[in-house]
């Protein structure tokens, strides 16, 4: 999980499927051009860069976005979602962080990657609240979509200053990779339930009351042959 610059107030979700890439496509753009400057401007990571925008294969597979808006309708956090039973990133990229154990493959465990929060990049108290907030108003959005889309797991690889920040929003891994050095962070990944329990500790954690999800598609959940 990646921060870059500025954001604070009024957080909502937005939950973008396949079958909304025409009538969404300026935000998918948005949603692109942000990865960019978060992961090649900012972290100079390798990654493939088009236009100024990041994409990668894993886009080509008919990812969910957890996409969020602030007040004046700017895209200032995004979330990339893929089940475990095709192609996903921490089986097939960073498979050391699974620490030996069996990678996952299981239509109601979905991994979710490429998460990006605009913040003010640095240590601030202000900043951190802001970062907190942010991630609380995601998780709530993703833990609300899993739960009415019968996902019961995710998993995602995240560096060390989110993983300090998750049991302050209410949000702990069940199970947690040893910490490993990738590029220039310390990173982890780490197994999330998802439960209506989990949704109330986020909640109450955070101060967020009701839904913070203003478009929110059911995903059909299958198992595998």
């Amino acid at each position: 999980m990646i921060e870059t610059n500025g954001v604070g107030g009024l957080i909502m979700i937005d939950v973008i499927m396949k079958r909304d890439a025409n009538t969404r496509s300026s935000d998918i753009q948005d949603m692109h051009r942000l990865r960019y400057q978060v992961f090649k401007e900012r972290m100079n990571w390798n990654v493939q860069a088009v236009n100024r925008m990041e994409r990668d294969a894993y886009d080509d597979m008919d990812p969910v976005y957890i996409l969020a808006f602030a007040e004046d309708d700017k895209l200032v956090g995004t979330w990339r979602m893929l089940p475990t039973t095709g192609p996903y990133m921490l089986r097939d990229v960073f498979p050391e962080l699974l620490d030996g154990q069996p990678a996952p493959c299981d239509p109601r465990i979905w991994e979710c990657s490429r998460f990006a929060v605009q913040t003010a990049g640095d240590t601030s108290r202000d900043n951190l609240a802001a970062l907190g907030k942010a991630t609380s108003e995601i998780f709530c959005g993703l833990v609300e979509f899993c739960l009415v889309s019968g996902i019961e797991q995710i998993i995602t690889v995240y560096d060390l200053r989110i993983g300090r920040l998750l049991p302050r929003i209410g949000c702990a891994p069940s199970w947690r990779s040893r910490p490993h050095r990738i590029s220039n962070r310390v990173t982890l990944a780490g197994v999330f339930d998802i439960n209506q329990r989990v949704l109330s500790a986020i909640q109450e954690a955070s101060g967020i009351t009701g839904s913070v999800i203003r478009q929110f598609p059911k995903l059909e959940i299958r198992d595998a042959a």
